[in-house]
């Protein structure tokens, strides 16, 4: 009699399901899925806890020899509106910008939530643009609204946005989301050249060679919680544009 739980040798071996052509299918994708996913923690790892992105870092400034700067992909001294616009297709507003005392007018533009690599903060950018066309502009404008510490703004009509196109990148301004005390700055940017003290206690650090002012909060009194500005400008234009006035400002008067 033969033993039925005994299987004869002549008979085909009983395939494992976990062997089957479905099951293998799916477990190599399940395999692929997971290496796909492990690939960028991997990459972290390798780079270490400190790695930080190649450009676009506030304190990622490239000098040029022709006197202009590089800073959050931008060129000061060379890029235009249009580069500007591509740059930043959907959050750029450009407008004309009236202080709030007298008749001076700029050319603007402001990104209210910019990201720097893992910074964040509001960018404001100012362009070239002859005095004449902007008071034209201001002129012709089809809207305006008042700002925050009551800066009048003016929009572009269509015209005046396409000559606008041309204009050149003048000055960067980042307030950071956080804020920078004495200690990050000078890990993140080094010592600067010279330290200034401004009329409401702030401190300006100088760093001439890469067109860079930073202002500083006092540590005490009514602006200690305020955020740090940074000031960019193309480093041949630094005397001018950032120097001579900060200098003029910190000056105890006559």
């Amino acid at each position: 009699m033969t033993d039925p739980d005994v299987s004869s040798p002549s008979a085909s071996p009983r395939r494992r399901w976990w062997l089957s052509a479905p099951v293998l299918s799916l477990g190599l994708t399940v395999l692929l899925l997971a290496l796909a996913l492990a690939w960028p923690l991997l990459r972290g790892l390798q780079q270490g806890p400190g790695a930080e992105p190649a450009t676009g870092m506030p304190w990622q400034i490239e000098p040029a020899a022709d006197g202009s700067s590089r800073v959050f992909g931008l060129v000061l001294g060379h890029s235009t509106v249009a580069e500007v616009l591509k740059q930043f297709p959907d959050d750029l507003r450009l407008a004309l910008v009236a202080a709030p005392q007298g008749q001076s007018t700029a050319l603007e533009a402001y990104v209210e939530s910019y990201r720097a690599g893992f910074v964040t903060g509001k960018l404001v950018l100012s362009f070239e643009a002859d005095a004449a066309w902007l008071a034209a502009a201001r002129a012709r404008s089809p809207r305006r609204e008042i700002v925050e510490g009551g800066a009048q703004r003016f929009g572009l009509s269509p015209e005046d946005l396409q000559q606008a196109q041309a204009a050149p990148l003048s000055a960067l301004t980042f307030v950071p989301s956080a804020r920078l005390d004495a200690a990050t700055v000078q890990q993140r940017f080094g010592e600067p050249a010279e330290r200034l003290t401004g009329p409401e206690g702030e401190t300006q650090w100088l760093y001439p060679v890469w067109g860079l002012a930073i202002a500083l909060p006092p540590a005490e009194g009514p602006l200690a919680r305020a955020k740090a500005v940074l000031q960019y400008v193309a480093p041949a234009r630094f005397a001018q544009r950032l120097r001579a006035p900060l200098l003029s400002a910190s000056s105890p008067p006559a």
